[in-house]
C-alpha cells in the first residue's frame, strides 16, 4: 500500500464522481475507506459504516457470485446504463473506463485487489435495508479494506 489510505478513498470517489456524470442514468457511487483490515474480515467495519446490523450479512468473494441480471459486478455498474437517457446513450461507457480504474487500484495497493460482495445470508433482502438497487463491494489489500456502493435510484 502506497500513501495515505484516506487520499486513497477520496481519488477513488472523485474517480467514481466522474463515472456518476458521464453515465447520466442515476447511478450514484461512493468509495469510504473501511479501516486497516483485510478486506475478508472487514465486515463488522463495513456495518458500523452503512449502520447496519451484521446478522444475516457476510462477504463473499466475487468470482463466486452467481451472477444473474443487470449489474452485478465492479465492472458492470461503472459501465452499463441502467436507464439510458437517451437513444444515443444505450451503448456501455468504454471499457477502458473500468480498466482504468483495475490499473489505479494495482498501482496504489502494489497488487492486484481482492474483491468482495456484501450478501444476505437469511430470508431478508439488502434492498429492503438499503433502498432501491445497490451492490455493496468491499476491495482492497490484506492489511486495508474500501467499500464501493453503487446505487441506482431515479
Amino acid at each position: 500500500m502506497r500513501g495515505d489510505v484516506h487520499v486513497h478513498a477520496q481519488q477513488l470517489h472523485g474517480y467514481l464522481q466522474a463515472v456518476t456524470a458521464l453515465k447520466d442514468d442515476g447511478s450514484l457511487f461512493l468509495c469510504e475507506y473501511l479501516g486497516p483490515v483485510a478486506p475478508q474480515a472487514s465486515l463488522d467495519a463495513l456495518c458500523r459504516t452503512l449502520k447496519l446490523q451484521p446478522d444475516g450479512m457476510r462477504l463473499q468473494p466475487i468470482e463466486s457470485m452467481d451472477c444473474s441480471g443487470a449489474l452485478c459486478t465492479p465492472r458492470q455498474w461503472l459501465l452499463e446504463r441502467l436507464l439510458p437517457m437517451s437513444e444515443a446513450d444505450r451503448e456501455p461507457l468504454d471499457a477502458r473506463l473500468y480498466d482504468g480504474f483495475e490499473a489505479e487500484l494495482a498501482e496504489m495497493f502494489g497488487s492486484e485487489p481482492h474483491w468482495y460482495q456484501l450478501v444476505s445470508s437469511s430470508q431478508g433482502s439488502l434492498a429492503g435495508r438499503l433502498g432501491a438497487i445497490w451492490s455493496i463491494f468491499v476491495f482492497g489489500t490484506d492489511g486495508h479494506a474500501y467499500v464501493m456502493r453503487c446505487s441506482w435510484d431515479r
